[in-house]
C-alpha cells in the first residue's frame, strides 16, 4: 500500500470511527475497516469481564458474527493474551498461524498463512485486542503493514475507550435519573393529583424544580405534598433536589407536619456548610372533609402561593407566606389552610412558569396575570386536563422554548356525581364527556 493509500485510509477511518459512540458500532466499523484494507479476517476482543470476553469478527463475504468467549480459551490464540495485557505488538514473524485454533476465523478462509495480534489502547487501560488474519500458504505481514495495523489501532482503541466511557456515564446518569427524576403520582381515595415538568436542559431530564407526594400509611393518615424550586440548574441544583426530597420524606415518616419541616430543612441547608444553596418549597398536608371536600394546610418558604380554582372559575391566591429555606439562621412561616370544595382546583407551580419568556417581540414574561386566565378557563374540567391545557399554553407563549425548570402540582376535589346520573332526572353531558353510541335498532 502506498503512502498515499496508507493517508487516505487512516482518514477514512479517523471519520468513520469517530462517527459514533455507541460501542457495539465502533467494533463492527473496526473489523470492517480492517478487512477493507488490512487482512482477509478480522476480529476485535474485548478484555474480559466476568470470565467472558466479548468478540466481533468478519471475514470477505461473511456477515458481522459476534459472540462471547470463556476467559480459559483466550490463551489458544498465540500473543492474545499479551495483547489484551497492553504488551507491545509481537512481531507476526514470531507467531506461528498453525497454532491459531479453528474456532478463530471462518472455516471459508481456509488454512491461515499469516497471523498479527495488535493491542487497542484504551483510556489508562487496553481497549481489547485486534486480530488480523490472512490466508494462503504465501501470505505474509510486511513491517509496512504491521506499522500501519499498529496506527490504526491506536486510533480504533481511542474510539472504542470513549465509546466506553459514554455508555458508562449513560448508565450511571439512569440510575441517578431513576431517583432524581419525579415520582409518579400515587392514586388517592377522594383526591385528583396532577403534576408535571419540564427540565430546562432537555437531555438532562433532570434539574433544579421538584415535586413530591408522600401518602397516608400506618402513622400517618393524610397525603403531604410538596413542590420547590432549588437554586441553579443542571446535575449540581438535581444532587440538592435528591437531598431535599429525602429530608422531607424522613421528616414525613416522624409525623412533621409542613410548617416544621420547613424550619427543620432550613436548619439543616444552614449546617450543610455550603454557601448559595437555598431552596424556595411549598409544602402541604391533604385531608378529605366532610361532603366531598378536600383540606391543604399549605407552609410555603419564599416560594409563589400556591393559586386556587373556585367553581365559578374565580382565581385565588393562597394566603400564605415564608422566607428564603436555606438563607437566614431562623425561617419566617405564615401558614394557612384551604378548602376545596367538589370540583374546586389549587395548583403549585415553580417560577419558571411565571417567568418563561415569549410573546410576539419573544422577551415578555408570560406573568402570572396570564396564569390566572389560563386557570379560571380550565373550570370545570379534570387536573390533568387542566395541568396540560396550562402547560401547552405556557410552551406556547415560549414558542416551545424555555431557559429555566418549569413543575407544576395540582390538587383537586373529586366532581362528586349528579343524582341525575344516579337514576334520577336528564343531566347536562360534560364537554369532556365521550358521547354515547347510539343504541342499536331492535329487530
Amino acid at each position: 500500500m502506498t503512502a498515499l493509500l496508507q493517508a487516505s485510509f487512516l482518514t477514512e477511518a479517523g471519520h468513520r470511527l469517530s462517527a459514533s459512540l455507541n460501542t457495539r458500532r465502533v467494533v463492527r466499523t473496526t473489523v470492517e475497516l480492517a478487512v477493507t484494507h488490512l487482512a482477509d479476517a478480522a476480529v476485535v476482543v474485548r478484555p474480559a469481564h466476568r470470565r467472558q470476553s466479548a468478540w466481533t469478527r468478519l471475514a470477505p463475504g461473511n456477515q458481522i458474527e459476534e459472540g462471547t468467549l470463556r476467559e480459559s480459551l483466550l490463551a489458544e490464540v498465540p500473543g492474545l493474551t499479551e495483547a489484551l495485557g497492553g504488551f507491545p505488538p509481537i512481531p507476526s514473524r514470531w507467531l506461528d498461524p498453525a497454532q491459531a485454533p479453528a474456532w478463530l476465523v471462518p472455516a471459508s478462509l481456509g488454512p491461515i498463512g499469516a497471523l498479527l495480534v495488535v493491542p487497542l489502547p484504551g483510556n489508562a487501560e487496553p481497549a481489547g485486542a485486534l486480530i488480523l488474519a490472512r490466508g494462503g500458504p504465501d501470505a505474509v505481514f510486511t513491517p509496512e503493514d504491521e506499522m500501519l495495523a499498529r496506527v490504526f489501532a491506536a486510533r480504533a482503541g481511542t474510539a472504542i475507550a470513549a465509546a466506553v466511557l459514554y455508555q458508562e456515564q449513560v448508565e450511571i446518569t439512569a440510575v441517578l435519573q431513576a431517583d432524581l427524576l419525579p415520582p409518579e403520582l400515587p392514586r388517592v381515595d377522594g383526591i385528583e393529583l396532577t403534576g408535571s415538568y419540564q427540565a430546562a436542559r432537555e437531555a438532562l431530564r433532570i434539574g433544579g424544580d421538584f415535586y413530591d407526594v408522600f401518602t397516608p400509611d400506618d402513622d400517618n393518615t393524610d397525603t403531604v405534598i410538596a413542590l420547590g424550586d432549588v437554586c441553579g440548574t443542571g446535575p449540581e441544583a438535581a444532587v440538592l433536589t435528591g437531598k431535599i426530597r429525602q429530608t422531607l420524606r424522613a421528616l414525613r415518616l416522624v409525623g412533621t407536619g409542613p410548617e416544621q419541616m420547613l424550619h427543620v430543612l432550613n436548619k439543616a441547608l444552614q449546617q450543610s456548610g455550603r454557601q448559595s444553596r437555598f431552596v424556595t418549597l411549598v409544602v402541604g398536608s391533604v385531608t378529605r372533609s366532610d361532603h366531598g371536600r378536600v383540606r391543604l394546610d399549605l407552609a410555603t418558604g419564599g416560594h409563589p402561593p400556591p393559586l386556587i380554582l373556585r367553581t365559578d372559575g374565580t382565581v385565588e391566591e393562597a394566603p400564605v407566606s415564608g422566607t428564603l429555606i436555606g438563607v437566614l439562621p431562623k425561617t419566617v412561616v405564615r401558614p394557612a389552610t384551604v378548602e376545596l370544595a367538589p370540583g374546586e382546583l389549587c395548583l403549585m407551580f415553580s417560577d419558571g412558569l411565571t417567568e418563561a419568556r415569549g410573546g410576539p417581540a419573544g422577551s415578555e414574561q408570560y406573568g402570572e396575570e396570564r396564569l390566572r386566565q389560563a386557570l379560571s378557563s380550565c373550570r370545570g374540567i379534570p387536573g390533568a386536563a387542566a395541568v396540560e391545557r396550562i402547560r401547552q399554553l405556557v410552551s406556547d407563549w415560549s414558542h416551545g422554548g424555555h431557559s429555566d425548570d418549569i413543575a407544576m402540582l395540582a390538587v383537586r376535589a373529586p366532581t362528586r356525581t349528579p343524582l341525575s346520573l344516579r337514576g334520577g332526572g336528564a343531566a347536562t353531558p360534560s364537554p369532556w364527556a365521550i358521547p354515547d353510541r347510539p343504541p342499536r335498532p331492535r329487530p
